[in-house]
């Protein structure tokens, strides 16, 4: 099953990934349960049937693993940057919210980068 509209899943999915990413910034490790309203999404949206014939899942398939290695890349370049430009425990003193928000950055630029590929 997929959602009719892709360009709504992949907004809602922006928008949570970012209200989680602020409230967790924000609150802590409490933010992180904004991610629960990512739940609602199966419940507003219509879905469909995929075809044999379609490439969907070739394309969110590719979708994930491209997201993936962009959330990897920036989290190579936030440790380099934290590591030669801030003092020498920044990340050991922020370890808790960097890792909290890692799912809500990855959640961004899935949708982003979904907003882009998959124009209807």
């Amino acid at each position: 099953m997929k959602y009719k509209n892709l360009r709504m899943a992949f907004l809602i999915e922006l928008i949570i990934g970012l209200a989680s990413a602020i409230v967790t910034i924000i609150f802590g490790s409490q933010g992180i349960v904004v991610l629960a309203f990512f739940a609602v999404r199966p419940f507003v949206l219509k879905r469909e049937n995929i075809d044999q014939n379609d490439d969907y899942w070739y394309r969110s398939f590719r979708l994930g693993r491209n997201a993936l290695v962009i959330t990897a890349v920036i989290i190579i370049m936030l440790y380099l940057f934290a590591e030669f430009i801030f003092q020498d425990n920044f990340l050991a003193e922020n370890k808790t919210i960097i890792l909290l928000l890692l799912l809500p950055v990855y959640l961004i630029i899935h949708s982003i980068y979904g907003l882009i590929r998959f124009k209807e």
